[in-house]
């Protein structure tokens, strides 16, 4: 495993409607190529945390690169604002401590 720092991160924190769940990942799934395309993404993860909830986290080479994805981001949330039981909370910030195994 090499040792690469992300530098900056998006955090996405998203309330999936019960009964859409398997609809989200499905959409999830069909954005894949699109978000491998985003410049700069080095890596996202979504992480289930409850029944309904689940969090977003997304690496990218730079603040830079984070900042011009906007629009992208945009774009692939309101494939899942269907799929959503609220507006999600984004949050950003700079990586302090990393560690991979």
């Amino acid at each position: 495993m090499h040792n690469r720092w992300f530098v900056y991160y998006r955090i996405t924190k998203a309330k999936v409607q019960s009964d859409k769940f398997e609809e989200a990942m499905a959409t999830m799934e069909s954005l894949r190529e699109s978000i491998g395309k985003i410049n700069g993404l080095v890596s996202s993860n979504l992480v289930r945390i409850s029944e309904t909830e689940m969090m977003g986290v997304a690496a990218y080479e730079s603040k830079e690169h984070l900042e011009s994805s906007q629009k992208e981001f945009n774009e692939l949330m309101a494939n899942m604002m269907p799929y959503m039981a609220g507006a999600p909370e984004v949050s950003f910030g700079e990586g302090i401590f990393s560690f991979n195994s």
